[in-house]
């Protein structure tokens, strides 16, 4: 019987020795599987940020494009316009109008005025150049001329209005520039 206790104390031993094994083993496969959660997780998450960060970007780029057309939607329109404004002032710098063209010349200075009017409004605005200091980002020189009168570099006459619809220059000031 005793060698029969001994032989049940070592097969115990065995089994716990296994079991231990094995419940290391488990510990250790649960430890890897944690592991591996934890990284895909962390990639999942990753991923994410960068798709909300690539979202976030493509929504502010729209909305500044969105800006930007609304912005300047009218300019195609506005410089087939020009023309029309630039006979418009010319039709009203009659010389010596006689007192019939004269109540034309009204009506069509009231209308110029409302037209103009509209434009302003709309953010179109005419650019100063007489007596002013050449700008080349303004102005486009197609003369020059030299007149004591005037300093060197300033716009001695205008000879087309130049217009900006908001901060962009739709056409520039043709003008004779002092040398």
């Amino acid at each position: 019987m005793a060698k029969e206790k001994k032989e049940k104390k070592v097969d115990e031993e065995v089994k716990q020795e296994e079991t231990e094994v094995v419940e290391e083993t488990a510990t250790d496969s649960l430890e890897d599987k944690v592991a591996k959660l934890e990284e895909e997780v962390n990639t999942w998450k990753t991923d994410y940020y960068k798709v909300f960060a690539d979202m976030e970007n493509s929504k502010r780029r729209l909305e500044k494009e969105h800006q930007n057309s609304m912005k300047f939607m009218m300019q195609d329109f506005i410089e087939e316009l020009l023309p029309v404004v630039d006979n418009f002032e010319r039709s009203l710098n009659v010389q010596e109008p006689s007192e019939e063209i004269q109540t034309f010349l009204k009506g069509y200075q009231m209308i110029f005025d409302q037209l103009m009017a509209i434009l302003e409004k709309n953010g179109v605005e005419a650019i100063e150049a007489q007596g002013k200091e050449f700008d080349p980002n303004l102005h486009q020189a197609v003369m020059t001329t030299q007149d004591e009168n005037f300093d060197h570099n300033v716009v001695v006459e205008e000879l087309q209005k130049g217009y900006k619809l908001k901060d962009r220059v739709i056409r520039a000031s043709l003008v004779k520039v002092n040398e």
